[in-house]
């Protein structure tokens, strides 16, 4: 159908698999960038804050903080200090205690020994913690270990401190241990949660946790008796520095600047509470969201879910990924990537919008403002995509003498009805609305080579007039036909028109109604001679059997001139100047003589001939026909059909009537052709000896989807063999019209789909090969 304000059907299809595409580019460009992975950060914190938890209360921290600087003025500390605190965490019940302070020089010798002592007097090994260092030496890099002194690891376990900020420069990742020359080295938080870990391979420390939530005790108030036993009994109690003199500092993502024992005793509490949690990384939830919108988007246009836009499916499908994805960190299950399916998520509907938008613009540029139907410059866009194409255009005569009596409102009605039959007669194609009173739409290669019969179908469409404003109209098309030329196609049109036409084409060579009219009549004899003017066989099927019966003759004319010129152009004319007798007596010359060359190849056929009604008032050529009929003795063997037309008004219907008798007696077939077109049609009927209707394929061409021609079609074959005639359907085009004609008993049916029509030989031919597949069939 034609363009309206928002772009619909297959364009809106167009847009969103454009905007799929780049959303998909896009999300992938993102994650390569490394962009998913920094938004995928900010992401994670939001969440994170969302299920921000408190820790356990097992891990204590005994602060190295500001007050017991001062109060115990020395620093470094006298290692006695420490001896002294960890006898009095042993005695209230500590069930760990661990260190966070370095240990891995001497101080002096009674100070060394006083805390060597007190390692091995508690009930219980402390952990103390262990530094891997990286020593550069040109390009040479090794890693070195800062271990405790010798005395001090005879009563105690050796842990891993180390951390690392990650690429933002926050303390992200944790190791479950390290290696260092050869010897695995369990991380400190892994041995205060007592978790199952590989070393060598990280967890990441769960930012939810808050580092605010761990109980602290004072360094100070420990050894001045300070601490309630119940604020140790039973806990793991980890000893560091917190003084930011100390500069033992980490940036953290929620919680600002902390000190490492507070992210050591963090990291240990993402394990004791199993929030280690795996990461689905960026590219399969891109690709996952990417395929169930893929495969919707294929589902609506397969399946019919117009009413579920692309992009509210889109925005359906991003907040499925929000909420599993938040109820997943609930569960503190496996934590899913939101960054890149979103961003893909977001890119389809922005550029979704975007390109609808420029898609509506541009719509609006192509459109007639008034008829809302395709105009001059949509056509020429889709004319470039083409390799000089058919086009068809038509007029229609005194359009601006009936527009002048119409409103605006009304005039825009009827040409919108217009173009609804049109597009009804092109199959359709986009009618474009070229001028006022004036359309077109691009032409099949079939439809260029039988433009005759294909533009009287599309003439038959208006054979029922217009109601516009309360008053019954009755327009009269003319097309023009060109090749790859609008303006082309709208002068032949104009040619038509003023020539009274029903079609026309080459509109260059016609310029002159006379000049193309003294031409024609001037070349019909030379033509006739010499071979320019043919008749082609066109089979004609009997239903019964499948059988080729016969064919109908169809006259081509190829003027060295005038180029191709059609029979609905020149037929009428020579109507018109009472020269048709002689195109018919050739015709039908050719129609004999190919029929008796048949019959000495034991092929009986029946060969159809188009009369013009006029012709049957001009008793001189009727005599002539008897004569022939009777020399050719045709009428016994049944084998020439009249087909009588109506291109011509019938001015004599008593003179006519005698001359069918009298045709009919000496054997030949009455047929009426096109019937359902001719306003005489009934009257023919009524008083001619018809023995055969020939059904006009403007109600064949859409029995599949059109009803009414059904029913038409239906009711018209009934009648036909209430009365004893036959009925043959043309414009036969597709199986399932040939099939529905079969339902319906037609008898013969003729068209492209069951042969076109064709030179004699290539004709013979088929019928000769279709008998002997019938013989073989039947043998």
């Amino acid at each position: 159908m034609w363009l309206t304000r928002r772009p619909r059907g297959p364009l809106k299809d167009t847009i969103s698999l454009a905007a799929f595409v780049l959303a998909v580019v896009a999300a992938c460009a993102f994650v390569v960038s490394g962009f998913a992975g920094g938004a995928e950060e900010g992401l994670r914190d939001t969440r994170d804050q969302f299920r921000m938890g408190s820790a356990s209360g097992e891990i204590v921290i005994v602060e190295i903080d500001g007050r017991s600087l001062e109060q115990l003025d020395t620093w470094p500390w006298p290692r006695s200090n420490y001896a002294d605190a960890i006898r009095k965490l042993d005695a209230m019940g500590a069930s760990q205690i661990a260190f966070d302070v370095d240990f891995s020089a001497y101080s002096n010798e009674a100070e060394d020994a006083a805390l060597a002592s007190a390692f091995a007097e508690i009930g219980q090994p402390a952990l103390l913690p262990t530094f891997r260092q990286l020593n550069q030496a040109g390009a040479v890099q090794t890693y070195t270990e800062a271990l405790p002194i010798p005395e001090f690891r005879e009563h105690t376990f050796v842990a891993s401190v180390n951390v690392a900020p990650s690429a933002n420069g926050r303390i992200t990742y944790y190791p479950y241990g390290v290696i260092t020359n050869g010897v695995p080295r369990p991380s400190l938080a892994n041995m205060l949660a007592n978790a199952n870990g590989a070393v060598g391979a990280d967890f990441r420390v769960d930012q939810a946790i808050d580092i605010n939530s761990i109980p602290r005790i004072s360094f100070i108030d420990l050894v001045q008796g300070r601490v309630a036993s119940d604020q140790v009994a039973g806990k793991k109690i980890v000893i560091g520095a917190t003084a930011i003199e100390l500069f033992d500092r980490y940036p953290t993502a929620l919680f600002g600047v902390q000190p490492g024992v507070a992210i050591q005793v963090q990291a240990a509490e993402t394990l004791l509470q199993d929030r280690a949690r795996s990461d689905s990384g960026q590219v399969l939830p891109l690709t996952l969201t990417a395929l169930v919108l893929g495969l919707l988007l294929i589902y609506r246009g397969r399946r019919g879910l117009k009413w579920l836009p692309a992009s509210a499916a889109a925005l359906s499908i991003g907040a499925i990924n929000l909420v599993g994805a938040l109820v997943l960190d609930q569960l503190s299950a496996v934590h899913i990537a939101l960054a890149s399916p979103l961003l893909f998520v977001g890119t389809f509907v922005g550029a979704r919008r975007i390109m609808a938008a420029m898609a509506t613009i541009e719509a609006e540029r192509m459109t007639d403002t008034a008829t809302r139907l395709p105009n001059l410059a949509a056509m020429q866009r889709k004319l470039l995509a083409h390799k000089k194409p058919w086009i068809a255009a038509v007029r229609f005569a005194d359009f601006a003498e009936i527009g002048a009596l119409l409103s605006g409102e009304d005039q825009v009605k009827l040409e919108r009805d217009i173009a609804r039959r049109l597009q009804l007669a092109a199959g359709g194609e986009d009618i474009y609305r070229l001028e006022a009173g004036a359309f077109a739409c691009f032409a099949s290669q079939r439809q260029a080579d039988s433009p005759e019969a294909e533009f009287a179908a599309a003439r038959a469409v208006f054979n029922a007039g217009f109601e516009v404003a309360g008053e019954k109209l009755r327009l009269n098309p003319h097309f023009g036909l060109a090749q790859g030329d609008i303006k082309g196609a709208l002068d032949a049109a104009e040619t038509a028109r003023k020539q009274g036409l029903g079609f026309s084409a080459d509109a260059q060579s016609l310029q002159s109604d006379a000049q193309f009219k003294q031409r024609l009549l001037g070349e019909l004899d030379e033509a006739l001679e010499n071979g320019d003017i043919s008749v082609v066989f066109q089979p004609k099927i009997r239903l019964a059997d499948d059988a080729i019966s016969g064919a109908e003759c169809l006259v081509r004319w190829e003027s060295a001139q005038l180029g191709r010129v059609s029979a609905a152009d020149f037929i009428p004319i020579l109507e018109e100047k009472n020269r048709i007798s002689a195109l018919t007596h050739f015709v039908l010359a050719q129609a004999l003589a190919r029929r008796e060359e048949a019959l000495q190849q034991g092929h009986a056929l029946n060969i159809a001939v188009n009369i013009s009604a006029q012709l049957l008032t001009n008793r001189e050529f009727v005599e002539e026909m008897l004569a022939v009929l009777s020399k050719e003795q045709v009428g016994t063997k049944g084998g020439l059909t009249l087909e009588i037309t109506e291109s011509a008004p019938l001015a004599d219907s008593s003179a006519a009537k005698t001359a069918l008798v009298d045709l009919a007696e000496a054997g030949a077939r009455i047929s009426i052709d096109d019937y359902g077109t001719g306003q005489a049609t009934l009257h023919y009927l009524q008083d001619f000896p018809v023995q055969e209707l020939k059904l006009d394929q403007s109600f064949i061409r859409d029995l599949e989807n059109n009803n009414k021609d059904r029913i038409m079609v239906q009711s018209t074959i009934e009648m036909a063999h209430a009365l004893g005639f036959k009925v043959v359907g043309e414009g036969v085009e597709t199986a399932e019209i040939l099939k529905i004609l079969r339902a319906l008993g037609c008898d013969y049916v003729q068209g492209w789909h069951t042969g076109k029509p064709a030179e004699w030989s290539e004709y013979f031919a088929m019928v000769t090969g279709a008998a002997e597949a019938a013989k073989s069939k039947a043998a």
